[in-house]
Parts: structure tokens; C-alpha cells; sequence
């Protein structure tokens, strides 16, 4: 009960000098808006690039290298195979997928009206990054094991070859490349060209003679070549985001140690593309630390301000203070209630403060949105802005309140606490 009371004179002392408040709370909340606007940024950037990374398809990748000594030379039989690759797919099969390609060069494909249609093909191992606007499927393992014809392709094929409203899913087009080597393929799904590849088109290029990128199985690409798989120093590995990644990390670099433990001088090392994500993630941290420790400092300025403010309201009600210890009020009482007032103050300027910056915050990316829209449309589809608050810097924010509260009211109250009743009531 005596806490209520407390709670109801720091209110009442509050909206009778509403301004006075107003000001005081002034230091705390723009300490506390500045930090939660940072934090918010913050979190917002490495949010963004975690998206924009995992759109793109290059999150959940590693990197296969091979390393020798200075004195050793690798040959052909020292590359990494393909039968390397596939046997740790058959090993792994829900751990671990191929992402190989190759470019196959230029195809032609004449439409209805005999217009001819320049693709660029490439051969690709797996399946692509997936899309909102995708249809059908993509290119799987399973069409390169078994050399299936399959193709797919982009929006802009589908209305160069068969115009309007129409599915192209399961039709057959026939492929002719530039040495002359033509086959027939099942188109098994498309998708939207991104507005970042549509703007590398010359300004008035008619739609018909935009060169189009479409996809098809790599084994089939070659085998229609009559080419075989070349051993490569490097390969990328996609793992799945499912499972632990060390662990998966683990059996990709036991798998390969093993099979280059007879080749002395060869060794083998693992890039994992989210460490470089990491990486960057503890950049942005450490500078919204840094930045935020001295917005934070703007606080201490606020605190001091309390301080003040609560002294001159103490000198203000001394009277006040003198009639309830007359009364038999204890001196942990009169501390107690000015104590509270302090936390009001700071906690009502604390929660003004974190609902500024979170609008604050919110507002930066809403105009970097606008910016990217407007200047940058060709990577409007690639970046896909996230703005989330922090959480952890909020409840953060709300006890660093509290605790300015406390220690920079605790003075004022001690001192209100000592004073002599008689020499209160005789105050003027």
C-alpha cells in the first residue's frame, strides 16, 4: 500500500508541474530514442542482408578448395570429380546437393511466326533459388542423373515464343546451339526475369530480340555435346539449412580428407559463405555498440537534469516534508516516495523515448525503401528491406531508466529524508 501511495503522489506531483516534467524527462528521451533508433538500424541491416542473401540462394553454400605445398604441382588426377561429388551426395543425400554449372552457350528457337529466339543456356547441377513468381519446378538431381531434356525458363521466352495466356508447362521446343547440335526439350517451369537484368537490355530493343537465359541439366547439356565433366582445384557444396552446420561442415571436410589422404602436399579447406555473413553481422554490432555508447551518453546529461530537478522540487515542499514527518512519517517513507518520483520521471521519458526511436527507426527504412525504389530499381527485387525493432535494446532501455531513476533520485530523497522536521515546518 505504501508503494500505491508513493505511486500516486509522484503523479500528482508530476501533472502539477507538467512543463517542468516534460523538460526533465527531455535528457532521457532523446538518450533513449537515439539508442533505440540505432539499435533498430541495426538490426534492420543485418536482417536485410540475411534475406537478401537466402533470396539469392547463396546463404547455405561451401566452398571446396584445393591447397598444396610450394613443391608440389596438381595434375588432372588430382581435381576434384565428379564422381568425388556424386558419391558424397549418395553418402549425404539429405545433407548435402551439388551447386555446379556451366555455360553452354547461345541457342536459337524459331516461334510460331518464324521468328528466331536467342537464349543463352546454362547447365546447371541442382535446384536454383526459388521465386514468388515461379511456376512449375526447377532443375533437379534427378534430371541430371537421369540426362532428362528438361528446360526452364523465363517469363520473356514464354511471351516471345508463344505469346499471351498461354501455359508453357509440358511443351516441347527445339533447341539449336551455335555448332549446330540441336534437341528437343520439356519445359518444366519459369520464372519472372529480375528488373536488374531487364535494364541490361539497350534502351529500344525489341522484345523479340532480347537474348532470354534459360536452364537446363548440365549432365544433359553435355551429353549432347558428347563432353565429359572436367575435374576441378574447386567446387561448391549446398548443405542443408535444416541440420547443424558444424556437423555438416564436419563430414564434408572428413569425406574429402579421406579421399586425399594418399596425396601428400594436397590438402583440403572449407569456405562456408554464412561465415562471411557472420562476419559482417559482428561489424554492424560493434559499431551500433560503439554509436550507441555515446548517444547513450546524452543519459548521464538527462540524469544529472533529474537530479536537479528533483533538488528543487525537495527545496519547494519542504513544508510538505515537515508536516508528514510531524506526522510520524519514517524517514525510509519520505526517501521512498521521492525515489519514485525520480523513476517516474526517468521511466515515462524512458517509454516516450523507445516509442520515438522504434518511429524513428521505422522511418529511416521506410525512406531507404523509397531510395532504393527510386534510384536503385534494378535491385528493388533483390533487396528486400526488413525493419525490426530490437528487442533485447528496448527491455534494455526500460531498466536503464529505472536504474537512472534510482541512482540519480537517490540524493534528493536521502537528503528530503534527513531533514529536520521543526526546521521544515519553519521553512518559508
Amino acid at each position: 500500500m505504501q508503494f500505491i501511495e508513493n505511486l500516486r503522489l509522484a503523479i500528482t506531483s508530476l501533472l502539477a508541474n507538467k512543463m517542468r516534467a516534460l523538460l526533465t524527462m527531455l535528457g532521457i528521451i532523446i538518450g533513449i530514442s537515439a539508442v533505440i533508433m540505432i539499435t533498430t538500424i541495426g538490426t534492420s541491416i543485418q536482417k536485410t542482408m540475411t534475406k537478401t542473401f537466402n533470396s539469392l540462394g547463396n546463404f547455405n553454400i561451401i566452398a571446396v578448395y584445393l591447397y598444396t605445398d610450394e613443391d608440389v604441382y596438381m595434375t588432372d588426377d588430382d581435381m576434384i570429380t565428379r564422381e568425388m561429388l556424386d558419391e558424397l551426395v549418395e553418402k549425404y543425400p539429405e545433407h548435402f546437393s551439388l551447386d555446379l554449372q556451366d555455360n553452354l552457350g547461345s541457342a536459337t528457337v524459331r516461334n510460331e511466326k518464324g521468328q528466331i529466339i536467342t537464349m543463352n543456356v546454362t547447365g546447371v547441377m541442382d535446384v536454383e533459388p526459388a521465386s514468388d513468381h515461379r511456376r512449375g519446378r526447377t532443375i533437379s538431381y534427378q534430371d541430371n542423373r537421369e540426362l532428362k531434356n528438361s528446360i526452364y525458363v523465363s517469363d520473356l521466352f514464354v511471351k516471345q515464343y508463344f505469346g499471351e495466356a498461354v501455359d508453357p508447362l509440358g511443351k516441347e521446343i527445339t533447341l539449336t546451339f551455335e555448332n549446330g547440335i540441336s534437341g528437343d526439350f520439356t519445359i518444366i517451369g519459369y520464372d519472372k526475369l529480375p528488373a536488374m537484368y531487364l535494364k541490361s537490355y539497350s534502351p529500344g530493343t525489341k522484345e523479340i530480340d532480347k537474348v532470354t537465359p534459360v536452364s537446363i541439366p548440365l549432365d544433359s547439356g553435355l551429353n549432347l555435346f558428347h563432353r565429359e565433366p572436367e575435374g576441378e582445384w574447386y567446387a561448391q557444396v549446398r548443405y542443408n539449412p535444416d541440420y547443424d552446420v558444424k556437423m555438416q561442415e564436419q563430414e564434408l571436410q572428413e569425406f574429402f580428407d579421406e579421399k586425399y589422404a594418399e596425396k601428400p602436399g594436397i590438402s583440403v579447406q572449407l569456405e562456408n559463405m554464412q561465415t562471411y555473413l557472420g562476419m559482417m553481422d559482428t561489424v554492424i554490432n560493434v559499431v551500433t555498440i560503439a554509436i550507441s555508447v555515446i548517444a547513450a551518453i546524452s543519459l548521464i546529461v538527462g540524469g544529472v537534469g533529474v537530479m536537479n530537478i528533483m533538488l528543487v522540487s525537495i527545496t519547494e515542499r519542504t513544508k510538505e516534508i515537515g508536516v508528514r514527518k510531524a506526522l510520524g512519517a519514517q524517514n525510509s517513507s519520505i526517501r521512498m516516495q521521492f525515489v519514485v518520483e525520480a523513476i517516474m520521471i526517468c521511466l515515462i521519458g524512458g517509454i516516450i523515448g523507445i516509442v520515438l526511436g522504434i518511429v524513428g527507426g521505422m522511418l529511416i527504412g521506410w525512406l531507404a525503401k523509397i531510395l532504393v525504389t527510386e534510384f536503385y530499381s534494378e535491385y528493388a527485387e533483390l533487396i528486400s528491406i526488413t525493419i525490426q525493432p530490437s528487442v533485447p535494446a528496448i527491455i534494455i532501455a526500460v531498466a536503464f531508466s529505472i536504474l537512472t531513476g534510482v541512482f540519480f533520485g537517490y540524493y534528493p530523497a536521502n537528503k528530503a529524508a534527513k531533514m529536520n522536521p521543526i526546521d521544515a515546518l519553519r521553512y518559508d
